[in-house]
């Protein structure tokens, strides 16, 4: 029993070696990489989405600088952004072995709008005297745009980018073209 046991386990792992190799061993796919970065990007793991990058981005831009550039207030709104941001690739081309091209299209909430119809609305409006009607009317004004934008959706601006990868010792990374800030 143990010796059927032990060949089984052999048998498994004997497998699981082929499987790999069959797969093209440790080798990852460009789309992949792309998709792994721009989703931690855009979800702020930013630590994540720099270990994505090329050795040549990550060799000009410490973890640390990166991070810092990077950083938020850590609000609700900061840690929740990502849930109104959308991306899709529309266009992928392997130019070679080793280098790669895609087209992402990003949807990202266009605060200018969302901004500017709010403060438009309450420039135009009269404004009460008193502090407690003030409180009111702001809540009154901010529910309404609230609502509006619960029912009719945020504002949406799309950003298209070419996003370039590279491979590297058969991984593939995202080539950011990163420089120093001066």
């Amino acid at each position: 029993m143990r010796r059927s046991l032990i060949g089984g386990i052999l048998f498994l792992a004997f497998c699981a070696v082929l499987a790999a190799c069959a797969a093209g061993g440790g080798d990852s796919r460009p789309e992949d990489a792309l998709s792994l970065y721009v989703t931690a990007y855009l979800e702020g793991r930013y630590e994540d989405a720099w270990r994505l990058l090329s050795s040549e981005d990550r060799g000009v831009k410490s973890l640390e600088a990166w991070l810092d550039e990077r950083k938020d207030s850590g609000t609700f709104l900061a840690r929740n952004l990502h849930r109104l941001i959308g991306h899709e690739v529309l266009e992928f081309t392997r130019v070679d072995e080793n280098h790669a091209r895609a087209t992402v299209e990003i949807r990202i909430p266009d605060f200018r709008v969302v901004v500017g119809e709010v403060s438009g609305a309450m420039e135009a409006a009269t404004w009460p005297a008193g502090a407690l009607e003030n409180v009111s009317f702001v809540r009154r004004n901010v529910g309404a745009f609230e609502q509006k934008y619960q029912t009719q959706g945020i504002p949406k601006r799309t950003i298209r980018e070419t996003v370039l990868l590279v491979r590297e010792d058969g991984q593939w990374r995202v080539r950011a073209g990163l420089r120093e800030r001066k």
